[in-house]
């Protein structure tokens, strides 16, 4: 812009004056985004350099961009003159990316003004005003910066003299203990960081489908979707910085040990520079593979968007275009195949809303193709590129070196893949697919159900807090982690982490010298005493097992009612209660194995013989922890007829390498009779040591 008009308001003037001073300076002569497609002052919807904006009301804020909205669902019509002469003067002034951040606080300074006032005038704004919009921002997560950008758009009015200057003492609430960094930031409290990592069984369910991909062939929005979650997965990206990457994004070199190295190198408008991001080595063939995938389903919108940029005069010869001259009348199913469409259908709905006529005659691919080219530039209003210059910031990359150049309904459900129009890739496009749907069409859409697993939900954002609390628990630096994040500061990685500040304490002690010898311990639980049990003896459900550490894993696989290792306390309610309910499972076995044996199912014996000896096991160590005349606290001790111990265990192992052979006392009883055994028992005497 050459000139900019200040406004300069007058104290003298009465603030409706000034109010209406200011409206005109914005209307009649500011021209800030007038050359931007579809503007005009007295639309409901205005085209910026950072996206478009709606003048609808803090009740329908999340009306679906598609929709029209309707004169209830806007704002009170003395409001939007405000709100447009605002923005408009303030974005002349000091242009700045927060315009949404605008919005949502202009939207309830309207909302609280309409609901006291009838007619919203905000010359009589006061400190009541002020603290109710307060109270509807409690419950929305960014309301510190929301309740920020109103103050500060109460304060600005306040030196035109439009509003009270009282504005200038006003202080929101949300601040110290209630600011971002203690609710939902830094010093949030370990559950609330917890809730903000992935869905583990949504990442299984994507590895899933993205592993399917090496042995069939994906749609395009399965390849797009599990594709984006790998590289989000392999380096901590934003989802809107897909946008800049590359065709040759994935760069290799050879580190110092001469081991190869891939990182991800793309502009990052955060910190405003290249960033090369390493990829951890156990994700680098899926990254490799991730943007190979991105490629060939992105080369044709690729291609088409060079076509595009030479400023055609002819219809685009895709794969499936009639092979006719540019200037022969094409028949209706012509027409489809060039324009790409399933359908006479869609073609004909297509036709009527660029022409206002259904019909399918009459055309060429000549008179087609101009058609095609009003369309593009409506879908595509910052071509070459995909997102609008900031003239702040480098350019962004244009379509034709995108690797996310994508054609108009390529992630569709149920519109085919435009072969002639272009579409700029959105960030919802992946963040529609992974939440969980409704009815309807987000069915269609979500990818979980689709591909039959549960439906549930995957923020993008969480991929970067799993990555940053991985690399934290790996002994990662935080700064280190601060540069792989292309962060601006190292406070700000602190929302991501969640270390535990008793064991930072600890360990700056250690590293300090100031470890005190004796340091008082927490009592364990009884839930971490199971878990982690120490020592040669442990509980089970029955009482003390006496296996030994160095026995390995039990070999009994728990059967500790049958081992001669297990010591039940006389008393024990616990293992009374365990006994006793082991005896009636195997009481309904029996009873079940009995029924079926008088049906004539004759293998349901095997269950009888092995049940009964078994209850009367049970019975009989159940009598002995019943009797009253056992004094409580007596140690019970089990043994069985194949006296089963795990040092024996050991021994039989021993024995089995060093090639000797153990033979059973009961077999040797029963081939050479009672004496031999006698004759062993007397050489084991201690009097023949």
């Amino acid at each position: 812009m050459s000139q900019i008009i200040q406004f300069t308001p007058k104290k003298g003037l009465t603030a409706h004056k000034n109010l209406q001073d200011l409206i005109t300076l914005s209307r009649d002569h500011l021209v800030l985004w007038a050359d931007q497609p579809g503007f005009s002052w007295k639309n409901n919807r205005w085209p910026t350099l950072h996206g478009n904006i709606r003048f609808i009301n803090h009740e329908h804020r999340s009306l679906h961009p598609s929709k029209t909205p309707e004169s209830h669902q806007l704002m009170h019509p003395a409001f939007i003159e405000l709100a447009k002469a605002y923005l408009r003067y303030r974005h002349t002034v000091k242009p700045h990316k927060a315009i949404a951040r605008e919005m949502a606080a202009i939207r309830i300074l309207e909302v609280v003004l309409r609901t006291d006032m009838g007619t919203p005038d905000i010359t009589r704004v006061d400190q009541r005003h002020f603290d109710q919009a307060m109270s509807i921002l409690r419950p929305v997560k960014h309301r510190q910066s929301t309740a920020t950008e109103l103050l500060n758009i109460l304060k600005t009015l306040a030196d035109y003299y439009i509003v009270t200057s009282s504005a200038h003492y006003w202080i929101q609430p949300y601040v110290g203990t209630s600011s971002y960094a203690y609710t939902n930031g830094a010093y949030a409290d370990a559950e609330t960081k917890s809730a903000k990592l992935p869905n583990q069984d949504a990442l299984i369910a994507i590895s899933e489908v993205f592993k399917r991909g090496y042995t069939q062939k994906l749609d395009d929005v399965d390849t797009m979707v599990t594709s984006i979650t790998c590289l989000l997965i392999s380096t901590p990206m934003r989802i809107s910085e897909t946008l800049r990457l590359r065709v040759d994004c994935l760069q290799d070199g050879t580190d110092k040990d001469g081991k190869i190295q891939h990182h991800l190198n793309y502009w990052t408008p955060k910190i405003k520079e290249f960033v090369p991001k390493p990829i951890p080595a156990i994700m680098a063939p899926n990254a490799v593979e991730a943007v190979e995938r991105l490629k060939c389903i992105t080369e044709e919108g690729r291609r088409l968007a060079r076509y595009m940029e030479s400023n055609p005069t002819k219809f685009y010869r895709h794969e499936n275009c009639p092979e006719v001259s540019d200037d022969q009348e094409l028949t209706p199913d012509q027409m489809v195949a060039a324009l790409g469409f399933l359908n006479t259908k869609g073609c004909q709905i297509f036709m009527q809303r660029r022409t206002g006529s259904y019909a399918l005659t009459g055309f060429t691919l000549n008179s087609l193709w101009k058609i095609v080219l009003d369309e593009h530039r409506l879908l595509n209003p910052h071509f070459p590129y995909q997102q609008p210059i900031d003239s702040n910031s480098n350019k962004p990359l244009k379509m034709s070196e995108s690797l996310m150049c994508c054609r108009r309904f390529q992630f569709g459900v149920r519109n085919s893949t435009s072969p002639v129009l272009l579409s700029p890739f959105n960030q919802s496009y992946f963040a529609g697919r992974l939440k969980a749907p409704s009815e309807g069409r987000q069915k269609l859409m979500c990818f979980f159900s689709r591909h039959g697993y549960e439906a549930t939900k995957l923020n993008s954002h969480s991929l970067r807090h799993l990555l940053n609390r991985l690399a934290r628990s790996c002994g990662v630096a935080i700064d280190t982690i601060t540069i792989w994040s292309s962060r601006d500061s190292a406070e700000s990685t602190l929302t991501y982490l969640n270390d535990d500040s008793q064991e930072a304490a600890s360990k700056g002690a250690v590293l300090l010298g100031m470890q005190q010898d004796q340091t008082h311990k927490v009592p364990i639980t009884n839930e971490e005493a199971e878990i982690q049990s120490q020592g040669p003896f442990h509980r089970s459900r029955y009482g003390l097992c006496r296996r030994s550490w160095r026995a390995g894993p039990c070999n009994r696989f728990a059967d500790c009612l049958n081992c001669s290792e297990l010591l039940i306390c006389k008393g024990d309610k616990l293992a009374v209660g365990a006994v006793a309910k082991d005896r009636e499972h195997l009481v309904r076995t029996l009873n079940a194995a009995k029924a079926a044996v008088d049906n004539g199912e004759r293998t349901a014996s095997r269950w009888m013989q092995v049940a009964e000896p078994q209850i009367e096991r049970l019975n009989q160590l159940l009598n002995i922890l019943e009797d009253a005349s056992i004094p409580d606290g007596s140690p019970i001790e089990l043994t069985d007829s194949t006296n089963f111990s795990h040092e024996q265990v050991i021994i039989d192992d021993k024995a089995a390498s060093a090639g000797v052979k153990l033979l059973d006392r009961k077999e040797l009883g029963i081939e050479y009779g009672n004496e031999l055994l006698a004759c062993l028992d007397l050489l084991r005497s201690p009097d023949n040591a």
